[in-house]
């Protein structure tokens, strides 16, 4: 833990050696920003607030118009002071606090044509804007293709016939992910920094998804996404398709990152948030905190993660080089993946289980997993380790007068698990040769301050930071002085695992033992 405490004093050190750097105009790609105007859909989202500190704290921009619709009763301005709040802002209130001036709401909405932004702020955007970044997009993996069609393949289109109307513009970054085209079809196959095929023409879908019922659509798409792991994958690999054929001579590319996590340095080791509950970090965080014991996983499988700060310092660097192409030719695209460093899961998994000095004092159980590849298995684990307990617990709850509510959450975090088994057990190669290009062809300076170059992670440091940020971050359990205290509750905890365990073997061996004198009774 206390190396942790170390590197964010070391990355609060950094960013002030940062700063100086930034201030003395040595870097390119701050040039290359300072000064100007950036329109961005998503800020509300992970990426996206890692993508507005970052401009702020780095590039010197001018103004970013961020698009949001009116949410929950708030309005866009409520939830643009409602995002910054978060602690990725931070360090930012503390020495740019007039930066929140500079953030200016575009009200509208990835879910209508033409974002459903009004003239106005339309006028604005194309007689201002020098840089897009679009962010949004609708990620739920069980999303049905009415909905993920209209946000991850319109919206898109809506982007591009928005930058073509941009009079300054300079510049497009589209946001995708590296399991675009991560088939069933392809696993263990290289994913490389190419358009592939797309599996429907996204005009069609558009048109389908704007005109024909919900279930009807959901049918007739079945066999079309056959292929791919989720609706998600499904539609960003049309949205692809949109860029190759609708965005020709702009000046744009696509960022394909791989699943991201918590941030490795910047702005402080480990920053994630509560959305990343349904991600990979959540089930890291069910691990470290007792409450997921079993997990159907190859342990072998290269699971391709990478800290948001990567991400974030490979699209700007890729805003930045978009205007190296002559005649906006060949869109690039770039795997932003840890393909040249690879970590397997089973490696990860247990660096965590290793990390007994970040287990959080709010663990409800001793922290362990065991990992299986075998379905059937998997299951009867659950029951035994999952839902059995959390049905007692809740019986006990329940006798005290509280609320019931183990059993709920082991449903979530099967579904969850179920969600993510597809990546846990199957892997891809991921070319990355356009992202390494991109890294090696920035300054000695921008390689310190925009690196995006996976193979200068530690794999094993980035475990443990990723371990403490969902502790730190989301469960907001700051305290690091009470280690012996929480070591002695694993430990005891630990003793009543065994006994449980003894319990479960000992039943086991009444049950068989019973049932076979019964049948020898009766033979």
């Amino acid at each position: 833990m206390e190396s942790l405490i170390a590197l964010e004093r070391e990355a609060q050190k950094h960013q002030h050696d940062v700063e100086k750097v930034i201030a003395s105009g040595a870097s390119i790609v701050e040039r290359f920003y300072a000064g100007s105007n950036i329109f961005l859909t998503g800020g509300s989202g992970f990426i996206g607030k890692h993508l507005i500190e970052k401009l702020f704290r780095c590039c010197n921009v001018n103004k970013i118009y961020l698009l949001l619709r009116s949410k929950k009763g708030k309005n866009v301005q409520q939830r643009i002071d409602q995002i910054l709040k978060d602690p990725v802002f931070d360090s930012l209130h503390k020495h740019k606090p007039d930066f929140v001036l500079n953030i200016i709401p575009i009200e509208g909405d990835m879910n209508n044509a033409e974002l459903g932004i009004r003239d106005l702020d339309r006028n604005i955007i194309t007689e201002q804007v020098n840089i897009i970044f679009h962010a949004a997009a609708n990620v739920n993996f069980n999303e049905n293709v009415k909905s993920a069609t209209l946000i991850n393949v319109r919206g898109i289109r809506e982007i591009v016939r928005l930058a073509k109307c941009c009079k300054q513009l300079r510049s497009i970054v589209h946001v995708s992910t590296a399991y675009t085209h991560a088939t069933k079809s392809r696993v263990r196959q290289a994913i490389k920094e190419q358009f592939y095929e797309c599996p429907v023409p996204p005009k069609a879908i558009i048109e389908m998804a704007e005109t024909i019922e919900q279930n009807k659509l959901e049918i007739m798409m079945q066999p079309l996404k056959e292929d791919y792991a989720n609706t998600y994958t499904f539609t960003k690999a049309v949205a692809e398709e949109v860029v190759r054929t609708e965005a020709q001579g702009l000046p744009i590319c696509i960022v394909r990152p791989s699943v991201v996590i918590s941030s490795y340095r910047e702005p402080l080791p480990g920053c994630v948030d509560a959305w990343n509950l349904n991600s990979p970090s959540g089930i890291l965080l069910g691990i470290s905190v007792g409450v997921i014991h079993t997990l159907r996983s190859i342990s072998d499988i290269v699971l391709s993660i990478v800290p948001v700060d990567i991400v974030i310092n490979a699209i700007l660097a890729a805003a930045w080089d978009n205007t190296k192409r002559p005649n906006n030719e060949n869109i690039k695209i770039f795997n932003v993946t840890g393909n040249r460093n690879p970590l397997q899961w089973g490696y990860a998994s247990n660096v965590v289980e290793r990390s007994r000095d970040l287990v959080s004092s709010r663990a409800i159980w001793y922290c362990f997993m065991v990992q299986t590849p075998y379905k059937i298995l998997n299951v009867l684990l659950f029951w035994l380790l999952h839902f059995i307990p959390a049905f007692f617990v809740d019986i006990a709850l329940t006798l005290i007068g509280k609320r019931p509510l183990l059993i709920k959450v082991y449903k979530k975090i099967y579904k969850l698990a179920s969600v993510f088994e597809y990546f846990l057990r199957n892997e891809w190669k991921f070319h990355d040769d356009n992202t390494l290009n991109l890294y090696l062809n920035l300054s000695n300076i921008d390689r310190d301050i925009f690196n995006c170059d996976m193979a200068t992670i530690d794999n094993t440091e980035m475990t443990r930071i990723w371990a403490y940020g969902v502790r730190k971050y989301i469960i907001k359990d700051c305290n690091v002085n009470n280690a012996d205290q929480v070591a002695r509750k694993q430990f005891w905890l630990k003793i009543l695992t065994y006994f449980i365990f003894f319990l479960y073997v000992y039943a086991f061996h009444k049950i068989i033992m019973t049932s076979y004198s019964i049948i020898t009774k009766f033979v």
